[in-house]
Protein backbone atom coordinates (compact mmCIF):
# COMPACT_ATOMS: atom_id res chain seq x y z
CA UNK A 1 0.00 0.00 0.00
CA UNK A 2 1.09 3.57 -0.64
CA UNK A 3 2.10 5.62 2.44
CA UNK A 4 -0.96 7.92 2.15
CA UNK A 5 -3.26 4.89 2.03
CA UNK A 6 -1.56 3.38 5.07
CA UNK A 7 -1.90 6.60 7.05
CA UNK A 8 -5.63 6.78 6.26
CA UNK A 9 -6.02 3.12 7.18
CA UNK A 10 -4.25 3.60 10.51
CA UNK A 11 -6.32 6.66 11.31
CA UNK A 12 -9.50 4.71 10.53
CA UNK A 13 -8.64 1.99 13.05
CA UNK A 14 -9.66 4.18 15.97
CA UNK A 15 -13.08 4.89 14.46
CA UNK A 16 -13.73 1.23 13.63
CA UNK A 17 -12.61 0.19 17.10
CA UNK A 18 -14.91 2.69 18.80
CA UNK A 19 -17.80 1.33 16.73
CA UNK A 20 -17.09 -2.15 18.09
CA UNK A 21 -16.67 -3.65 14.64
CA UNK A 22 -14.28 -6.47 13.77
CA UNK A 23 -11.08 -5.11 12.25
CA UNK A 24 -9.44 -6.81 9.26
CA UNK A 25 -6.61 -6.03 6.88
CA UNK A 26 -4.05 -5.60 9.65
CA UNK A 27 -1.57 -8.16 8.33
CA UNK A 28 -1.43 -6.37 5.01
CA UNK A 29 -0.33 -3.21 6.81
CA UNK A 30 2.86 -5.06 7.77
CA UNK A 31 3.88 -4.98 4.10
CA UNK A 32 4.43 -1.22 4.25
CA UNK A 33 8.10 -0.20 4.76
CA UNK A 34 6.96 3.11 6.28
CA UNK A 35 5.79 1.35 9.44
CA UNK A 36 9.14 -0.40 9.82
CA UNK A 37 11.11 2.83 9.52
CA UNK A 38 8.89 4.37 12.19
CA UNK A 39 9.32 1.28 14.37
CA UNK A 40 13.08 1.57 14.13
CA UNK A 41 12.92 5.30 14.95
CA UNK A 42 10.85 4.49 18.04
CA UNK A 43 13.24 1.98 19.57
CA UNK A 44 16.77 2.43 18.16
CA UNK A 45 17.83 4.94 20.83
CA UNK A 46 16.85 2.72 23.76
CA UNK A 47 19.61 0.93 25.60
CA UNK A 48 18.10 -2.42 24.70
CA UNK A 49 18.48 -1.72 20.96
CA UNK A 50 22.01 -3.09 20.89
CA UNK A 51 21.41 -5.77 23.51
CA UNK A 52 21.57 -9.15 21.71
CA UNK A 53 18.98 -11.85 22.24
CA UNK A 54 19.80 -15.51 21.70
CA UNK A 55 21.65 -14.63 18.49
CA UNK A 56 23.99 -11.81 17.54
CA UNK A 57 21.24 -9.83 15.81
CA UNK A 58 20.57 -6.37 17.24
CA UNK A 59 19.09 -3.24 15.68
CA UNK A 60 22.50 -2.43 14.22
CA UNK A 61 22.57 -2.80 10.47
CA UNK A 62 19.06 -1.52 9.87
CA UNK A 63 18.50 -1.07 6.15
CA UNK A 64 15.91 -1.21 3.38
CA UNK A 65 17.16 -4.67 2.46
CA UNK A 66 16.64 -5.90 6.03
CA UNK A 67 13.08 -4.57 6.08
CA UNK A 68 12.33 -6.16 2.72
CA UNK A 69 13.67 -9.51 3.92
CA UNK A 70 11.52 -9.45 7.08
CA UNK A 71 8.39 -8.47 5.14
CA UNK A 72 9.03 -11.26 2.62
CA UNK A 73 9.33 -13.85 5.38
CA UNK A 74 6.13 -12.61 7.00
CA UNK A 75 4.20 -12.72 3.72
CA UNK A 76 5.40 -16.22 2.87
CA UNK A 77 4.77 -17.52 6.38
CA UNK A 78 8.44 -18.40 6.94
CA UNK A 79 9.16 -15.89 9.70
CA UNK A 80 9.97 -17.60 12.99
CA UNK A 81 10.33 -15.82 16.31
CA UNK A 82 13.40 -16.80 18.25
CA UNK A 83 13.17 -17.60 21.95
CA UNK A 84 13.94 -14.65 24.19
CA UNK A 85 17.15 -14.64 26.20
CA UNK A 86 16.26 -14.65 29.87
CA UNK A 87 18.21 -12.45 32.21
CA UNK A 88 17.50 -11.02 35.65
CA UNK A 89 17.53 -7.52 37.11
CA UNK A 90 17.33 -6.67 40.82
CA UNK A 91 14.07 -5.42 42.34
CA UNK A 92 13.75 -2.89 45.15
CA UNK A 93 12.72 -5.64 47.60
CA UNK A 94 15.95 -7.55 47.01
CA UNK A 95 14.43 -10.12 44.67
CA UNK A 96 15.13 -10.38 40.95
CA UNK A 97 12.80 -9.74 38.03
CA UNK A 98 13.13 -11.97 34.94
CA UNK A 99 13.45 -10.16 31.62
CA UNK A 100 13.17 -11.64 28.14
CA UNK A 101 15.52 -10.06 25.60
CA UNK A 102 14.41 -10.55 21.98
CA UNK A 103 16.58 -10.72 18.89
CA UNK A 104 16.90 -7.60 16.72
CA UNK A 105 14.46 -8.64 13.98
CA UNK A 106 11.90 -9.79 16.54
CA UNK A 107 12.10 -6.39 18.24
CA UNK A 108 11.22 -4.71 14.96
CA UNK A 109 8.25 -7.01 14.34
CA UNK A 110 7.03 -6.54 17.89
CA UNK A 111 7.23 -2.75 17.62
CA UNK A 112 5.25 -2.67 14.36
CA UNK A 113 2.58 -4.90 15.91
CA UNK A 114 2.59 -2.80 19.09
CA UNK A 115 2.02 0.39 17.09
CA UNK A 116 -0.96 -1.14 15.28
CA UNK A 117 -2.48 -2.47 18.50
CA UNK A 118 -2.08 0.95 20.09
CA UNK A 119 -4.14 2.50 17.28
CA UNK A 120 -6.92 -0.01 17.99
CA UNK A 121 -7.03 -0.09 21.78
CA UNK A 122 -5.81 3.31 22.99
CA UNK A 123 -9.02 5.11 21.84
CA UNK A 124 -11.27 2.73 23.80
CA UNK A 125 -9.38 2.66 27.09
CA UNK A 126 -11.10 4.27 30.06
CA UNK A 127 -10.31 7.96 30.46
CA UNK A 128 -9.51 7.28 34.12
CA UNK A 129 -6.75 4.81 33.20
CA UNK A 130 -3.21 6.18 33.41
CA UNK A 131 -1.05 3.07 33.57
CA UNK A 132 1.41 2.35 30.75
CA UNK A 133 -0.27 4.60 28.19
CA UNK A 134 1.35 7.16 25.87
CA UNK A 135 1.36 10.62 27.40
CA UNK A 136 0.19 9.29 30.75
CA UNK A 137 1.99 8.47 33.97
CA UNK A 138 1.58 8.58 37.75
CA UNK A 139 1.99 12.35 37.41
CA UNK A 140 -1.07 12.67 35.14
CA UNK A 141 -3.01 10.45 37.54
CA UNK A 142 -2.11 12.71 40.47
CA UNK A 143 -3.05 15.80 38.46
CA UNK A 144 -6.45 14.28 37.70
CA UNK A 145 -6.97 13.49 41.38
CA UNK A 146 -6.05 17.07 42.29
CA UNK A 147 -8.51 18.55 39.80
CA UNK A 148 -11.46 16.16 40.02
CA UNK A 149 -11.56 14.33 43.34
CA UNK A 150 -13.70 15.92 46.04
CA UNK A 151 -13.32 13.39 48.85
CA UNK A 152 -11.76 10.00 49.49
CA UNK A 153 -13.10 7.16 51.60
CA UNK A 154 -10.93 4.34 50.34
CA UNK A 155 -7.62 4.20 48.49
CA UNK A 156 -6.41 0.71 47.55
CA UNK A 157 -2.82 -0.09 46.60
CA UNK A 158 -2.56 -3.57 45.08
CA UNK A 159 0.19 -5.53 43.36
CA UNK A 160 -0.47 -8.88 41.69
CA UNK A 161 2.38 -11.31 42.25
CA UNK A 162 3.88 -12.85 39.10
CA UNK A 163 1.04 -11.43 37.02
CA UNK A 164 2.88 -11.24 33.69
CA UNK A 165 4.37 -14.68 34.21
CA UNK A 166 0.95 -16.30 34.47
CA UNK A 167 -1.18 -14.58 31.81
CA UNK A 168 -3.40 -17.18 30.12
CA UNK A 169 -2.62 -17.25 26.39
CA UNK A 170 -6.03 -18.61 25.40
CA UNK A 171 -7.82 -15.92 27.40
CA UNK A 172 -5.60 -13.19 25.95
CA UNK A 173 -6.13 -14.36 22.37
CA UNK A 174 -9.86 -14.63 23.01
CA UNK A 175 -9.97 -10.99 24.08
CA UNK A 176 -8.07 -9.92 20.96
CA UNK A 177 -10.45 -11.92 18.76
CA UNK A 178 -13.39 -9.89 20.05
CA UNK A 179 -12.10 -6.87 18.15
CA UNK A 180 -9.62 -8.24 15.57
CA UNK A 181 -10.86 -10.46 12.74
CA UNK A 182 -7.57 -10.81 10.85
CA UNK A 183 -6.48 -14.40 11.55
CA UNK A 184 -2.96 -13.98 10.13
CA UNK A 185 -2.34 -11.01 12.40
CA UNK A 186 -3.65 -12.96 15.39
CA UNK A 187 -1.47 -15.94 14.51
CA UNK A 188 1.54 -13.63 14.45
CA UNK A 189 0.80 -12.46 17.99
CA UNK A 190 0.28 -16.05 19.12
CA UNK A 191 3.66 -16.96 17.64
CA UNK A 192 5.27 -14.23 19.75
CA UNK A 193 3.69 -15.65 22.88
CA UNK A 194 4.75 -19.22 22.04
CA UNK A 195 8.39 -18.44 21.20
CA UNK A 196 9.71 -19.61 24.57
CA UNK A 197 12.95 -18.52 26.22
CA UNK A 198 16.50 -19.67 26.78
CA UNK A 199 18.03 -19.68 30.23
CA UNK A 200 21.58 -21.01 30.62
CA UNK A 201 21.18 -22.22 27.01
CA UNK A 202 18.28 -24.46 27.97
CA UNK A 203 15.03 -23.97 26.06
CA UNK A 204 11.81 -23.49 28.00
CA UNK A 205 8.39 -23.40 26.35
CA UNK A 206 5.99 -20.58 27.17
CA UNK A 207 2.54 -22.08 27.68
CA UNK A 208 1.38 -19.11 29.72
CA UNK A 209 2.73 -15.70 30.62
CA UNK A 210 4.45 -13.03 28.56
CA UNK A 211 8.17 -12.13 28.70
CA UNK A 212 8.76 -8.97 30.69
CA UNK A 213 11.19 -6.76 28.82
CA UNK A 214 9.83 -7.50 25.35
CA UNK A 215 8.18 -4.74 23.34
CA UNK A 216 4.84 -6.53 23.08
CA UNK A 217 4.51 -6.91 26.86
CA UNK A 218 3.00 -4.39 29.30
CA UNK A 219 4.48 -2.43 30.93
CA UNK A 220 7.23 -2.56 28.35
CA UNK A 221 4.68 -2.57 25.52
CA UNK A 222 4.02 1.10 26.16
CA UNK A 223 7.18 2.33 27.83
CA UNK A 224 10.49 0.47 28.11
CA UNK A 225 10.59 -1.21 24.67
CA UNK A 226 13.62 -3.41 25.25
Amino acid sequence: MLPATVIRRLEALATISKQGKHINGLFRLLETPLLWYEAYANIYANKGAITPGVDATTLDGFSEQRVTAIITRLKTGTYRFRPTRRTYVPKANGKKRPLGISSGDDKLVQEVVRAILEKIYEPIFEESSHGFRPGRSPHTALETIKQEWQAVKWLIDMDLRSYFDTINHALLMGLLQKRIGDTRFLHLIKAMLDAGYLEDWTYHGTYSGVPQGSIHTPPTMWQKRW
